[in-house]
Parts: structure tokens; C-alpha cells; sequence
């Protein structure tokens, strides 16, 4: 699958600045890019009255908890946003 990454996702993630989820994020990534299926990625889960966003929950410890949003279609993925999951807002 092709990955593709949106301004506004690259300006969080380096807004957050965490080693350790910048190491998920990299897991995460290298599996996206390749599997084959959407069933062949691990934790994704798909939001409620939305056609093509996907979430993937990327937990840190038992504080820092954060949500990957990502839109799918055919066979291209967009990293959306990440954020923290007490901060992010699906409805924007």
C-alpha cells in the first residue's frame, strides 16, 4: 500500500516528541506499507459514520494513550492525525 502523510500530521507528530511512539509510528508505518489487505493491519479499527477513516490506538504506558487517525481508500493510506486520545477530535 502507498503511504502517504498530511502536513498536519507531520506538524503534530513532531510537536509531540516522543521516542518511544515515534518507534510505533515507524512499526506501524513499515507494516502499512506492506501488507496487502486492509485485514493484515494490526489494530485497526474503523470509525462510526465515517466511509474511510481508520484508527489504530498506540499505547505508550498506562498515562500516555494516543489514537492514529488514518484515511484508506483502495490502496493508498493517509496519516491523518496523531494525538493524545483524551485531545483528538474524529469530528473536525
Amino acid at each position: 500500500m502507498e503511504l502517504i502523510f498530511r502536513k498536519r500530521f507531520l506538524c503534530e507528530a513532531t510537536a509531540i516528541g516522543n521516542k518511544e511512539l515515534a518507534n510505533h509510528l515507524n512499526k506501524i508505518f513499515h507494516q502499512i506499507e506492506k501488507v496487502d489487505s486492509l485485514s493484515q493491519i494490526g489494530g485497526l479499527v474503523k470509525l462510526q459514520d465515517y466511509v474511510h477513516y481508520y484508527r489504530i490506538r498506540i499505547k505508550i504506558s498506562e498515562v500516555r494513550d494516543y489514537r492514529l487517525v488514518l484515511s484508506i481508500r483502495k490502496n493508498r493510506v493517509w496519516a491523518e492525525r496523531i494525538a493524545l486520545a483524551n485531545r483528538i477530535f474524529y469530528k473536525q
